[in-house]
């Protein structure tokens, strides 16, 4: 028996991109029939298991809580009871895998797949609506890492302003691949008094990447976080 990416990632629950990132690093079993690839039910039934054995997701509000407190934050849009849970999941987590790290943190944005025209993408740079996010901001931050080419430009945009920007700037959304990715936070607005988009932020968004190297460095950067948060 074998289903394609798009119904692998609803038995998964992870979006499309991820699906194929598991196909490149053979954790799924793949077979490709012209455009499309047909994926082993086995596989799928496994990886299930595996993230059932991983744990269940924090909520977006505490998915970004963790975030922020690993990044010197208060996040303060939670109660000071729901901090001291938050700041007690960091204690457990600590030497927390890329795949238990993932699981915690994966409801905490919708990730959006367009085809940009490159000085669409300089005005999103540009501007001041959304934060500039992705490995090439990784890479200037020190992670361990080298820029490839065709790497995907990501930015952070406010729920509420998505739309508008893929008009005002002639975005063509796609369901896998594109030369851009508007990540759009659940819950929160993480961003209100910061700048720029912090380090354990970063990390948290390369243990979605496609290669294995951006997401064990990810996991790396959050797990050293984390410890000196909780310290």
């Amino acid at each position: 028996m074998s289903m394609s990416v798009h119904e692998a990632a609803g038995r998964l629950g992870v979006n499309e991109q991820r699906v194929r990132q598991l196909i490149h690093s053979g954790d799924l079993r793949a077979e490709r029939m012209g455009r499309v690839w047909l994926i082993a039910d086995s596989d799928v039934a496994r990886l299930e298991q595996r993230r059932r054995s991983a744990g269940r997701p924090l909520g977006p509000l505490r998915a970004w809580a963790l975030l922020d407190l690993a990044a010197g934050g208060d996040a303060p849009w939670l109660r000071s009871s729901a901090r001291s849970q938050v700041r007690a999941s960091m204690r457990r987590m600590q030497e927390a895998d890329a795949d238990r790290l993932r699981a915690a943190l994966r409801g905490r944005s919708q990730i959006l797949h367009f085809d940009a025209h490159p000085a669409a993408v300089r005005r999103l740079a540009d501007g001041d609506v959304a934060r500039r996010a992705g490995l090439g901001l990784a890479v200037e931050r020190g992670f361990d890492l080298v820029l490839s080419d065709g790497a995907v430009d990501q930015f952070y945009v406010h729920p509420s302003r998505w739309k508008e920007l893929a008009v005002q700037l002639a975005l063509r959304e796609v369901r896998v691949g594109g030369n851009l990715d508007l990540l759009v936070p659940h819950g929160v607005w993480p961003f209100d008094g910061r700048d720029g988009v912090p380090d354990s932020f970063l990390a948290a968004d390369l243990l979605d990447a496609l290669e294995p190297r951006e997401v064990s460095a990810g996991a790396e950067a959050l797990q050293q976080l984390i410890r000196e948060a909780v310290l």
